[in-house]
C-alpha cells in the first residue's frame, strides 16, 4: 500500500472566471441560447470536480465577473454561482471594455498578497489580456492553470506551454454538455490518458468517511448507484450542513473510494456511482457491516426504476 502515501497534497485554489467572456465563447458554438446559463453552471461545477479529482486542486475561493443585470435571469445566475461558492462580481457594461479584466486582475493580485494559503490560481477566459497576470502569479511560486473553450493560440502555447492549459473536453464531457462539445473546433492536443485515482485512506477526512459509510451501508448491494437519489439520501442523513453532498462525493472520488460514470438516458444522460471494492475503507466498512445483525435496508424499488426516471427526466443535467 505504498501508493496510499505517495499522492500529491490537495492545494487550496482560487478560481477566477471572466463570466462574460465565457458566455461569449459558449454562445458562439450553440444554436440556441435558451439554457446557456444553466449549462455554464454545470460547466463550472464540472471544472471544480475535475480540478479536485485530476489535479488535486480544491477551490476554496471563487469569483465570477460580468454585468449580470444585462441578462434577464441575472439574479438567478448570481444565486447559482453563490451556491457553488463562486462570488458574483458586478462589472457594469457602461464602463470601459477593459474594466472587467482590470478588476479580475486586481482581485487576483490582492489575493496573492493577503491569502498565502492559496497556492493555485485558475483563470477561465479566452482573453489574452490575462497572460501577464498568469505569468506574474507563476513567478511568485504559485501554480496556475488557464481554461479556454477555443483552441489556444500560438502565443498562449509559447508563453504558457501545454501543461498549464486545461483541455475543456473532459470537463464538458463530465458535465454532460455534448452539444457544446461537438461544436468546439479542432486544434486541441489529444488528451493523454489519466491514471485512475490511487487509493488514499479517509482517516483524515471524517466527513467523507461518514458519507462512504452511509453509501456502503444503504446502497452497497448495487453495482451501480444512481447519483440523484443518493445525494438526496445524503442530504437527509448527514449532519454536515457546511459541506455539500456533491463536495463529499468529489472527495471520495479523489481518494479512489468511488468512481463516477455517465450513462446515456432519455431525455438526459445521468450519472452513476460505483464503489471501488479494493479501497481499504470500503473493505473495512463492509467487514464491519457483515459482523452486525441484519438491518432493514432500502428495497431495489427504493433506488431503481422510480428514482432512475426522476434522475433521467427531472434533475439532470446537474452532473458532478
Amino acid at each position: 500500500m505504498d501508493h496510499m502515501h505517495s499522492r500529491k497534497p490537495i492545494r487550496s485554489t482560487a478560481l477566477f472566471v471572466d463570466y462574460e467572456n465565457l458566455y461569449q465563447q459558449t454562445a458562439r458554438y450553440l444554436q440556441t441560447h435558451s439554457d446557456i446559463h444553466g449549462q455554464l453552471a454545470d460547466l463550472l461545477y464540472s471544472l471544480r470536480r475535475y480540478l479536485l479529482v485530476r489535479r488535486r486542486f480544491r477551490v476554496v475561493r471563487g469569483r465570477a465577473y460580468a454585468d449580470f443585470e444585462q441578462y434577464p435571469e441575472g439574479l438567478v445566475i448570481q444565486r447559482v454561482l453563490a451556491e457553488q461558492g463562486i462570488e458574483p462580481c458586478m462589472i457594469p457594461s457602461s464602463l470601459d471594455a477593459p474594466s472587467r479584466q482590470l478588476q479580475l486582475t486586481i482581485d487576483a493580485l490582492q489575493m496573492l498578497q493577503t491569502h498565502p494559503e492559496v497556492q493555485t490560481f485558475v483563470v477561465v477566459s479566452g482573453n489574452l489580456a490575462y497572460l501577464p497576470l498568469i505569468e506574474h502569479l507563476r513567478s511568485h511560486g504559485r501554480q496556475v492553470a488557464l481554461l479556454q473553450l477555443a483552441p489556444p493560440s500560438d502565443l498562449v502555447h509559447e508563453r504558457l506551454g501545454d501543461r498549464l492549459l486545461l483541455d475543456p473536453r473532459p470537463i464538458l464531457e463530465h458535465a454532460g454538455l455534448r452539444q457544446l462539445l461537438t461544436h468546439l473546433p479542432g486544434g486541441f492536443a489529444t488528451p493523454t490518458s489519466t491514471p485512475s485515482a490511487s487509493l488514499q485512506s479517509l482517516a483524515d477526512d471524517p466527513d467523507a468517511l461518514r458519507a462512504l459509510e452511509l453509501i456502503v451501508e444503504h446502497f452497497g448491494r448495487y453495482e451501480e448507484i444512481y447519483l440523484t437519489p443518493l445525494l438526496r439520501k445524503m442530504s437527509e442523513a448527514l449532519d454536515e450542513p457546511d459541506v455539500e453532498p456533491k463536495e463529499l462525493i468529489n472527495r471520495l472520488e479523489a481518494a479512489g473510494a468511488i468512481r463516477l460514470e455517465r450513462r446515456q438516458g432519455f431525455p438526459y444522460d445521468y450519472t452513476v456511482l460505483i464503489l471501488h471494492e479494493e479501497h481499504p475503507d470500503v473493505r473495512r466498512i463492509r467487514e464491519t457491516l457483515e459482523q452486525m445483525p441484519s438491518l432493514d435496508t432500502p428495497t431495489n424499488r427504493d433506488l431503481s426504476h422510480d428514482d432512475h426516471v426522476e434522475d433521467a427526466a427531472g434533475e439532470e443535467p446537474s452532473a458532478l
